[in-house]
């Protein structure tokens, strides 16, 4: 009877808990070529995350599209999500909804929410630029499609607001030479939207090099004016290395 009684007592405390936990609200962010989905509780939290749903939209013409979600850390474990169905198309816009269920405590894996903190659940590459929205619409909210955010804490309904839903994902610029073929004088340009080593190096057809430069975490975009008039005309190739990626432009010096 006593071991009844406590047991009772214990699902009452974690039911009032549950209950007396304010709603949790939900972001996208852009983390260079990324995507980052955040929650941020109103209250601290240290119970079971027990399911969420969230959609993405973004315009079919970017070209745009999202590649596999990542988790790590605890997220993975206490909300372990992934993509509900296919990309859908609806009318100029792409679709993809998300699903996550939980089943652990945050409290058994060590971790716990802070009212007011936010806390990245997952990141998406995304493949190409684009305005990327987390949304409520009509499309969302039609019942075969079941895509509006949604919040379960302890399995009731804890749905907050879209604090911030959208993201704009930005390509590195790609490299320019300007005038390309030019009569040895000419200006080349390129970005990178996140801190990156780069490297540049210009050689001509015997592999010489006749320029070189590098550049320690940089980002933002670089500009120099070249001037070969004291070189043979002749093909020359410029060859700009962000991080692990090398693209070469052919420069024509007539």
């Amino acid at each position: 009877m006593k071991r009844s009684l406590q047991i009772g007592l214990f699902a009452l405390m974690v039911q009032a808990g549950v209950m007396a936990q304010s709603p949790v609200d939900i972001g996208l962010f852009a983390n260079g070529s990324d995507l980052e989905v955040r929650v941020r509780p109103r209250t601290d939290f240290h119970d079971i995350f027990s399911s969420l749903v969230f959609t993405l939209r973004w315009d079919k013409a970017t070209g745009a599209a999202l590649g596999e979600l990542l988790q790590e850390g605890e997220a993975a474990a206490y909300m372990p999500v992934q993509a509900s169905g296919p990309v859908h198309e609806h009318g100029p816009f792409n679709y993809q909804v998300f699903a996550g269920f939980g089943m652990q405590r945050l409290a058994n894996l060590g971790t716990a929410w802070e009212a007011g903190q936010e806390y990245v659940l997952m990141t998406i590459p995304v493949q190409g630029s684009g305005a990327f929205e987390l949304v409520n619409d009509a499309w969302t909210s039609e019942l075969e499609h079941n895509g509006d955010f949604y919040v379960s804490l302890g399995g009731r309904d804890r749905t907050g607001v879209i604090f911030k839903g959208l993201a704009n994902v930005e390509e590195d610029a790609a490299v320019e030479v300007i005038p390309n073929p030019n009569n040895g004088r000419f200006t080349f340009t390129f970005g990178t939207v996140q801190p990156v080593d780069v490297r540049i190096e210009l050689v001509n057809t015997l592999g010489q090099s006749v320029f070189t430069d590098l550049v320690r975490a940089f980002q933002g975009t670089y500009r120099r004016e070249m001037d070969l008039t004291g070189m043979s005309n002749g093909i020359y190739y410029l060859k700009v290395t962000r991080g692990d990626e090398t693209e070469v432009e052919k420069v024509v010096y007539r």
